[in-house]
């Protein structure tokens, strides 16, 4: 709420400084921005008011005569002995006005007519004299003026020098010394010069009585001819020097030069001759050269003029006896004023004409765009004419002249002011006053102000500002001011002894009842420091009494299309290259937009002081739960900018003393509004530094302003419950930041703003470059709470002390540096000393007290930065007990924990709100693990890691630890936050833990894990992504096992192996199932179900790896797609699907066998089929071989293999159908005959086994052998079988052994019984009957 008031007041004190800024301008006053050509004025009724008449208040002046000075006693005696010449001035620089009296001058201060100066060193008359503020850098430092006085034959310049008689004076100068030594002394070559003029910037011109204009250059170092000065003619030619002065007196009629002005702000110069003729010098745009412009006699003026006002004779016109510069300050247009000896007023601008071109340009031409009549031209007019005009001053809209009746009448002033508000028309007031004497001389003063004020403030004009001159005539000087309007409501409060006279009233309806407020406020705030409390007490009584007048606000938007709600406002500075506009909703739009919405909230943890934007109470998350921000900017609702729309919405009505406050406040505030922060700057080796725009004092003086503004606010103003009322309320809390605000920044400038600055992040630097006061004011309570820090900082940086500079911002701004601040300044202090103590107890000591300081004021302390100062010394117990207990006093309830233990609910905004500030606490703890962390992980002895913060310098505890050190320490702090009963903080150690992958330490600490920890990885593992789940469950099934609770680790581990598209391998879901039947069987009884499942899920799992395995293998054309392979790694299939989807559509046969086995399926036919084709494949694969045997033995090698899997399973080992089918490839390749059954042996197939095959083999009389080549195969093998079976039998027991040699006998007989009815048998016969008798003599 605070943010949306600032933010609130912050817009409607732009509307309200553009309402009071957006005055007519002199062009439309006049109309010539109408009519697009010269115009002229001072003929209608309206033209001239008299504001005694329109307050009807016939005692009421504008001018006031402040003090009477008569000449110094000591100056009078020399008016008696003067011979011929008497020139009288003022040095409205230094308040003082001169004298001078044939060849000597005298110099006295018109305040108080003492400080007597004079020079007597002259021999000749003096005929002009300038003062002269100098180039720098040319005189030492104490020269601060230079005095040119002229005479006829030379040119002298004196240094002027002033001390002090208090060591505590103020600005002004108390005592002046006139060198006696000249500085500079030229010859005038014959020309008397007229008169003296210097720019700002030190350059000195003189206009001649030859009409030209001359300049004197001086410098510090000698130039080309060994000069240090020189005087040069900028009217003449490079070769004028070619002819004679005398020739150039008889050829050319002279013209003298009378006046020169000078508009410094445009850089331009102004002659006036005795003639009425004006020139115009260009001084170029650094003002520093010189070029002539245009020169326009009398007759082209008085043209011109006639060419405007037709009606009027030629004699009102001339001559022009004054000219005066415009300031660019004033107008855009407008240039020159030049008063007529009538009183007329010729405005002059020096461009085209055109009244479209605005900007600064160089001077062009000199045209006449206005003709300003005085007083007495209107018809029925009862106000006499000025006569016989000799002097006059024209400055900020006011013209004060001096007129002369003659025939021995008193001369009188009159001034003309546009003191009358509210009117479009070009009206002024006029105001006559008499005069002691004539006047020798009229000078306006420069405006008064505060001691100390910089330029930066000077810059913007008051509104209010009060006009003063100086008169000197022959009795002495007089100083005069025209008042604004707080004085005229002075005047008449003090007259009408309290606010209820007509005169006030109508004061009030002249001026507009609101401007009429912002008067009395003025006065009700400022006059409280006069004696006179009574005119402080009747304005207040006449705010509150006419400002209950409804007025309607400046350009405000209708409350139907303000936005429902106003977010908080960001310090986010304005840099725009182009004008900004706005879309339809309001929205600022143009190339710069999206840099508006900068965060500082990445940077808070650089500041040491909290703030309401760094507390963790009030700190606000930055989420999308928050309602819609008012486009996020600190200025967006400025619409300074927004072009008037005649269907604009009706505007918001206020009273005129809302209106009022806000007007008020946006006039203090106005020099500083768009003002930038801060500036760059270089040193003398070219280093860049951010210096402030404003000094301390500046910040105190509108401090001091705001400050009785919000005394005054303290009343009662609108009725509760009310716009006005909110209104109000957000500028009475704006009003008290902005005072803190500018205390801060005075405190700032006092202590090395650069070095506070510079100590912000790179983004903040930028930021604060391109921010003005503006900004800073409403939206900058963030980036002001990083510079509290970094000046608290940079006491602790030098070993001082913060109590004094702490007490010192209490009192300044206790908003911005709050009572839990100044504590955690304590704390950093203590933090700091502690650092440097070796005494461990003392130590110790230091540490307690600082964290109790902390604890104490918890939860409203910068945590980020203490918890790294207590990590930087070690005590990283203080981290954890420092934020378990902000996390205590945050969440009491325990909110946190039940919206955690509740799985999250999105409907439970509270509950979520107070779980995203316990783990931003808890984010400290992991931070402090990550130090120690980093340290553990660099090699002995190595430097601290790059990536450190520069803060953490070789001086911190975690780096002087060794890594083993670290490590330890690491181990512990882990421990100990899992030794809390805080739950939500073992929450933030396991997150930490999991993201670096040391979630296995918790399994290495020695005891039994938390529960904590079994709730937190289910949780963890449902929201998770897959691959971050897979690791969770990894680590629960091992936390379950740990914890004693083996049945529900073998079931997490169940669910591991066969959930699909978790990203794990078939690896690790085989290990799994492993390590599951491991678990159930641990447990004991109950896990049989589970231990069943566990196991054939490891079967299919092993079948399908088998799977994987085969289809690899294939060549690249017969392979699975890819898809299809990883489906193979991404989740366990079914054995139907194996079969269907892979082994039987890619033809693996030795996998469709391992998954007949695993099915159980008993199928004879299938089987052998199988076998034939994993015989087939066998051939092939061999068939490259060179030998028979070498072809066999290949194919027999795989039978082994897979025989020896098979061997014991039945049904998928046909042994009889394996044996035919290999001894009939043994005698299609002529190989060996013993080679199948000693293969057959070697795969754990028992001799009798063997033998009965071999039996079968030879009793069926198949024609296959016949086919294959050798009828009498089947009886050479079983020969060869008879042979070897010796050897196999000698081992057996006995009652084995007789069984086999029984059936030896049995294939001996049934081979004897083939051979004997074919041909050619005896050898065969005989080697059978020899191996028989052989095993016979066994039995």
């Amino acid at each position: 709420m605070q943010l949306e008031s600032l933010e609130l007041a912050g817009c409607t004190l732009d509307r309200y400084i553009s309402f009071d800024n957006s005055r007519p301008s002199f062009l439309e006053l006049t109309g010539i921005a109408a009519q697009r050509s010269p115009t002229c004025s001072g003929l209608n009724a309206g033209d001239y008011r008299n504001l005694a008449a329109l307050l009807n208040h016939p005692n009421l002046s504008q001018l006031k005569i402040l003090n009477k000075v008569p000449l110094p006693p000591e100056i009078m005696e020399h008016f008696a002995h003067m011979q011929c010449h008497c020139l009288m001035g003022v040095f409205p620089e230094i308040s003082r006005v001169w004298l001078a009296i044939d060849s000597n001058i005298y110099v006295w201060a018109f305040e108080h007519g003492s400080d007597v100066a004079y020079f007597d060193g002259l021999g000749e008359t003096i005929v002009s004299v300038g003062l002269v503020k100098p180039k720098p850098g040319v005189f030492q430092n104490f020269v601060k003026y230079l005095l040119v006085l002229t005479t006829t034959v030379e040119i002298v310049v004196l240094g002027v020098t002033f001390s002090s008689n208090k060591s505590d004076s103020p600005r002004e100068f108390q005592e002046i010394h006139l060198v006696s030594e000249p500085v500079f002394v030229l010859p005038t070559d014959g020309v008397s010069m007229m008169c003296v003029k210097s720019t700002s910037r030190g350059r000195i011109f003189m206009g001649g009585k030859d009409g030209c204009l001359y300049e004197i250059t001086y410098q510090a170092q000698l130039g080309w001819f060994g000069k240090h000065c020189k005087k040069v003619n900028h009217s003449t030619s490079t070769l004028s020097f070619l002819v004679p002065s005398f020739l150039n007196a008889a050829l050319y009629d002279e013209d003298p030069i009378v006046k020169i002005e000078v508009d410094d702000s445009r850089n331009i110069l102004y002659t006036l001759s005795e003639k009425g003729c004006i020139e115009v010098f260009d001084l170029g745009k650094d003002g520093e050269s010189l070029s002539r412009v245009v020169r326009l006699t009398q007759g082209k003026i008085v043209s011109a003029a006639v060419d405007i006002v037709k009606t009027l004779e030629v004699s009102n016109f001339k001559p022009v006896i004054a000219i005066s510069a415009v300031d660019e300050s004033e107008s855009d247009h407008l240039n020159l004023v030049a008063v007529t000896q009538t009183g007329a007023r010729l405005y002059f601008s020096t461009g085209s004409g055109d009244t479209n071109q605005s900007g600064i340009q160089r001077p062009q031409y000199l045209t006449m765009l206005h003709v300003r009549l005085p007083p007495g031209f209107t018809p029925n007019s009862s106000v006499l004419k000025p006569k016989q005009v000799h002097s006059a001053v024209y400055e900020n809209g006011s013209l004060v002249m001096i007129c002369s009746s003659g025939g021995g009448e008193a001369e009188t002033l009159w001034c003309l002011s546009r003191v009358i508000p509210g009117s479009a028309a070009f009206s002024e007031a006029h105001t006559v006053l008499a005069l002691d004497g004539p006047a020798w001389a009229l000078t306006a003063l420069p405006h008064q102000h505060a001691a100390h004020i910089s330029n930066a403030l000077l810059t913007k004009k008051e509104v209010w500002c009060v006009s003063r001159w100086a008169v000197v005539t022959g009795a002495g000087a007089c100083i005069i001011t025209a008042g604004a309007a707080p004085d005229i409501l002075r005047t008449l409060l003090r007259d009408c002894r309290g606010p209820e006279a007509h005169a006030v009233k109508d004061f009030f309806q002249l001026h507009s009842v609101e401007q009429a407020c912002a008067c009395a406020l003025y006065l009700a705030c400022e006059d409280t420091i006069s004696s006179d409390l009574s005119i402080s007490e009747w304005a207040t009584r006449a705010f509150f009494l006419y400002g209950t007048q409804m007025t309607p606000a400046p350009i405000y938007q209708h409350s139907s299309q303000m936005p429902s709600s106003i977010g908080s406002p960001k310090f986010s500075p304005r840099q725009m290259s182009t004008p900004m506009s706005r879309g339809p909703q309001g929205q600022i739009q143009g190339p710069q937009a999206n840099k508006f919405n900068q965060s500082y909230q990445q940077h808070m943890n650089q500041s040491f002081p909290g703030s309401p934007n760094h507390s963790m109470m009030t700190q606000q998350p930055q989420y999308s739960m928050s309602p819609t921000p008012y486009n996020q900017t600190s200025f967006n609702g400025n619409i300074t900018q927004q072009q008037r729309d005649p269907n604009y919405p009706v505007p918001i009505e206020f009273s005129a003393k809302h209106n009022g406050l806000y007007i008020y406040v946006g006039r203090i505030l106005l020099p500083i509004w768009n003002l930038k922060c801060v500036s760059k700057s270089q040193t003398p080796d070219s280093k860049e530094f951010m210096s402030s725009q404003v000094t301390g004092e500046d910040c105190a003086y509108i401090a001091k302003k705001l400050q009785r503004v919000a005394a005054f606010m303290q009343r009662t103003l609108a009725p509760q419950h009310s716009e006005e009322h909110t209104s109000l309320n957000a500028l009475k809390l704006f009003v008290s930041m902005a005072i803190e605000m500018l205390n801060l920044w005075r405190v700032l400038c006092e202590h090395q703003f650069h070095v506070i600055a510079a100590s912000l992040p790179a983004d903040q630097q930028n930021a604060l470059q391109a921010a003005s006061f503006r900004e800073l004011l409403v939206g900058g309570q963030e980036v002001a709470c990083l510079l509290l820090g970094s000046l608290v900082a940079g006491y602790l940086r030098d070993n001082a002390s913060v109590d004094g500079i702490s007490q010192k911002l209490r009192q300044l701004c206790p908003t911005l540096y709050r009572q839990e601040d100044a504590t955690c300044s304590k704390a950093n202090e203590l933090l700091m000393f502690a650092k440097q103590q070796k005494n461990p107890t003392e130590r110790e000591e230091m540490l307690q007290h600082a964290l109790k300081l902390c604890k104490d004021v918890a939860p409203n302390v910068n945590l980020p930065l203490v918890c790294s100062k207590l990590a930087s010394v070690g005590f990283y117990s203080g981290v954890v007990e420092l934020c378990a207990t902000c996390a205590c006093k945050l969440d009491p309830q325990d909110k946190a924990l039940h919206y955690y233990k509740s799985d999250q609910p999105t409907q439970d905004r509270e509950g979520h709100l107070a779980y995203y500030r316990r783990m931003e606490i808890y984010r400290e703890v992991c931070a402090a693990l990550e130090r120690l962390y980093e340290r553990s992980n660099e090699a002995p002895g190595a430097e601290p890691s790059p990536h450190r913060a520069p803060a953490q310098h070789s001086a911190d505890a975690d780096v002087t630890l060794s890594p083993a050190d670290a490590n330890y320490q690491g181990r512990k702090l882990v421990w100990e936050c899992l030794s809390r009963d805080d739950e939500l903080l073992h929450v933030a150690v396991y997150e930490w833990l999991v993201s670096k992958n040391l979630g296995s330490e918790l399994l290495s600490l020695g005891r039994a894990p938390p529960a904590s920890l079994r709730t937190y990885l289910q949780a963890a593992a449902r929201s998770a992504p897959p691959a971050a789940s897979l690791h969770l469950l990894d680590l629960l099934w091992k936390v379950l096992e740990k914890c004693g609770d083996h049945l529900a680790a073998a079931q997490v581990l169940e669910g591991l192996a066969t959930r699909p598209g978790s990203g794990a391998t078939l690896a690790q879901r085989m290990s799994w199932l492993c390590a599951g039947v491991v678990c159930v069987r641990g447990a004991g009884a109950g896990g049989g179900e589970v231990v069943r499942r566990l196991e054939e899920a490891g079967e299919v799992a092993r079948v399908q790896r088998a799977v994987r395995a085969a289809a690899a293998a294939l060549p690249a054309a017969r392979r699975p797609p890819p898809p299809h392979m990883q489906r193979l790694d991404d989740e366990l299939l079914e054995i139907t699907q194996l079969y269907e989807e892979y082994a039987d559509r890619y033809n693996l046969w030795e996998c469709k066998l391992a998954i007949v086995q695993c099915s159980g399926h008993n199928d004879a036919l299938l089987v052998e089929n199988i076998w034939s084709n994993i015989l087939a494949e066998a051939e092939a694969a061999a068939s490259a071989l060179p030998a028979p045997d070498e072809r066999l033995a290949s194919v027999l090698s795989k039978i082994t293999t897979l025989g020896r899997e098979y061997v014991n399973t039945g049904h998928c080992f046909p042994l009889y159908f394996i044996a035919r089918q290999l001894e009939i490839m043994s005698c299609k390749l002529r190989a060996d005959q013993s080679m199948v059954f000693k293969a057959i042996l070697s795969i754990g197939v028992s001799l009798e086994q063997v033998l009965d095959i071999y039996i079968k083999l030879v009793s069926v009389n198949e024609r296959v052998w016949l086919g294959c080549g050798e009828e009498t195969h089947a009886c050479g093998a079983a020969a060869r079988l008879l042979e070897a079976a010796r050897a196999h039998v000698q081992p057996l027991a006995a009652h084995v052994r007789r069984r086999a040699l029984a059936r030896c006998k049995d294939l001996h007989e049934a081979a004897l019984s083939a051979l004997q009815a074919r041909p050619n048998t005896q050898h065969l016969i005989e080697r059978l009957s020899v191996a028989q008798a052989h095993l016979d003599r066994m039995d």
